[in-house]
């Protein structure tokens, strides 16, 4: 009986760290082109936009500066969670 459930429970912990792993945070380096404001945006040189999230701090981002963006995937948007100066 043991062994019956096993299987399905195991199949389906599978399944569930898949779908985890193409949700997890990416980063991408570049220089900053562009902020906006009110659409709480950022866009990177390379052309990449991303939507920021509550926490990162838009006033604080400066053109031509070089940064990280860790961000997720979400409804098609790549939505920033941090952006961070690099050298």
């Amino acid at each position: 009986m043991i062994k019956k459930i096993s299987v399905p429970l195991a199949l389906a912990g599978i399944v569930l760290a898949s779908a985890t792993a193409f949700a997890a945070a990416q980063t991408k380096t570049g220089e900053i082109k562009s902020t906006d404001a009110t659409k709480h945006e950022l866009v990177l040189t390379s052309g990449d936009t991303f939507e920021l999230g509550s926490a990162v701090k838009v006033d604080q981002l400066k053109v031509g500066e070089k940064v990280a963006v860790t961000y997720e995937m979400k409804d098609g948007k790549m939505l920033a969670s941090g952006v961070h100066a690099v050298k």
